[in-house]
């Protein structure tokens, strides 16, 4: 239980390891950096036993075409949701991550963050309480507890996305296309949260 990583969109929270078992579909060993979403398991499951699909749409998409590449094209970006961890920590995010940028949307962003139970009792949290910490790792507290509606990272420059570029005019246009991108997965995804372009 690390406050930063678990119940958050930030990379510690989301950019995960996959191994797949596949045995005479790929030769053994192949490192494939595409970026996949764990709701795309199930149409990668359900293509690869030729089971039938449900009648209703999966938000994911098979990668069993790609397997056995190691860079395939059309891979590059990936979308994230989270809602809540426990019904008392909701705190509604959504995610566009591509190979260089993230773009997380923090639809409660005017609330303090709330933590999960198991993350505040945490021993790694108290600690940062008890010592009256400003930093936790390389996060300020403040920024970790109270978070803007947009946050806009360059993971290649910044990976612990400490640099919030988000109201950085040099970095508008990347913002404009990656909020484009991100809206257009929430119409795709029916999100509940549309109604935020609207009253906000």
């Amino acid at each position: 239980a690390f406050p930063g990583s678990k119940t958050t969109l930030y990379e510690p929270g989301m950019r995960l390891p996959l191994l797949v078992h596949a045995p005479g579909l790929t030769k053994p060993g192949v490192v494939n950096n595409a970026l996949v979403n764990w709701a795309d398991l199930v149409p990668t499951i359900l293509e690869f036993t030729g089971a039938k699909a449900p009648a209703y749409k999966l938000h994911g998409r098979s990668f069993l075409p790609v397997l056995a590449q190691n860079d395939p094209p059309g891979w590059d970006e990936v979308y994230a949701s989270h809602t809540f961890h426990e019904i008392t920590m909701y705190y509604p995010m959504r995610v566009i991550r591509t190979r260089q940028y993230k773009l997380i949307l923090n639809l409660a962003h005017p609330l303090p963050f709330p933590f999960a139970s198991d993350l505040y009792e945490s021993a790694t949290w108290q600690g940062v309480l008890r010592r009256n910490d400003s930093v936790y790792g390389r996060r300020k507290v403040a920024d970790f507890l109270q978070r803007p509606r947009y946050e806009l990272y360059d993971l290649q420059a910044d990976p612990h996305e400490i640099n919030n570029l988000a109201n950085d005019p040099a970095h508008a246009k990347v913002l404009a296309e990656l909020q484009q991108k991100l809206k257009a997965f929430q119409k795709r995804t029916d999100d509940p949260w549309l109604v935020k372009y609207q009253y906000e």
